[in-house]
């Protein structure tokens, strides 16, 4: 099972359905805040519902084509970070990532993305990752940027959530870019 320390405080490990509760809680205490950006809030209205994505990412990384972990900071769950979706052909992936709003401005995601990116390119070979955000989610597009990620494009009115049309916003890194 996957299971990544980043650092004395910050851990990326696979959930179990012994996590659903509090994964489930998580999303329900701050339901409000993660709408806003998250398309699939909405759809986890139980802890069966976690429970059911928690089943679904471990048979996937089973299967080698995803790794969704669950970000634990000084042993509690507080967010997520995933590689959704692996193409081993292509050898990309591409991030995905929230964070419970209280554990915001503490360093948490980048510190967690910066290990994986490193994970990504030296333990799994793989060449591009990419990271796509809403053009108006400014915090999620600072990620990247601060990781220096390059700017690719702009997809326009690609991103539909909460009956508005977003801009998409697409940034890559690839394994050259880290002097690998």
């Amino acid at each position: 099972m996957f299971h990544y320390n980043v650092d004395e405080d910050l851990t990326l490990k696979l959930l179990t359905r012994h996590n659903a509760t509090e994964l489930f809680t998580i999303i329900d205490k701050n339901r409000d805040f993660l709408r806003e950006w998250l398309p699939w809030i909405d759809s986890k209205e139980t802890v069966e519902d976690c429970q059911n994505s928690i089943d679904r990412w471990g048979h996937k990384y089973i299967a080698n084509t995803a790794i969704n972990a669950g970000i634990f900071f000084k042993g509690r769950l507080v967010g997520m970070v995933a590689f959704p979706d692996i193409d081993w052909q292509g050898k990309k992936t591409s991030f995905g990532y929230w964070l419970s709003p209280e554990f915001e401005g503490k360093g948490i995601v980048i510190r967690c993305v910066n290990e994986l990116i490193k994970y990504a390119f030296d333990t799994l070979d793989l060449n591009r990752i990419e990271i796509s955000c809403a053009e108006d989610n400014g915090r999620s597009r600072a990620l990247p940027e601060k990781l220096g990620f390059v700017k690719e494009g702009i997809l326009r009115d690609h991103y539909y959530l909460n009956g508005d049309v977003h801009n998409l916003v697409v940034y890559s890194l690839l394994k050259s870019d880290r002097g690998n």
